[in-house]
C-alpha cells in the first residue's frame, strides 16, 4: 500500500468513526429521555393535609359560633373585658375573682 492509499483509508475511517460517534450520540440522548420519562424525578415531599366535609351538625356549631377553642382561651376574653370595661354581671365578675383566689392558693403550695 502506498501512503496515498493509506492516508484515503485514514480518512474514510475517521469519517466512519466521527459518523459512528454522531449515532451513539443520538442512541445517548434518546436513552436519556427515556429514562428520564420511565424515572422522573422526586418532588420536594409536603406535608399531607387532612380534610373533610363539614357535617350539618358541624355547620350548625359554626353558625352558633363555637370553636375548638378551649375553655380557658374564651374566660380569658372574659378577663381582658373587665380590665377594658366594667360591664360584665356579678355573677362573671364573683367567678373571676374565685378563680384568681384559686389560682392565688395553688401558687402558695
Amino acid at each position: 500500500m502506498t501512503d496515498d492509499q493509506i492516508n484515503a483509508f485514514a480518512e474514510r475511517f475517521v469519517l466512519s468513526c466521527e459518523k459512528v460517534a454522531a449515532a451513539l450520540e443520538g442512541l445517548n440522548e434518546t436513552y436519556r429521555q427515556h429514562h428520564k420519562k420511565l424515572f422522573p424525578e422526586r418532588k420536594e415531599v409536603r406535608d399531607a393535609v387532612m380534610t373533610r366535609v363539614p357535617t350539618r351538625e358541624d355547620k350548625i356549631r359554626e353558625e352558633q359560633g363555637a370553636s375548638a377553642a378551649p375553655l380557658a382561651d374564651w374566660l380569658s376574653d372574659i378577663e381582658r373585658e373587665e380590665e377594658e370595661a366594667e360591664d360584665i354581671g356579678v355573677r362573671e365578675r364573683e367567678w373571676l375573682q374565685g378563680q384568681k383566689l384559686d389560682a392565688g392558693s395553688q401558687e402558695d403550695r
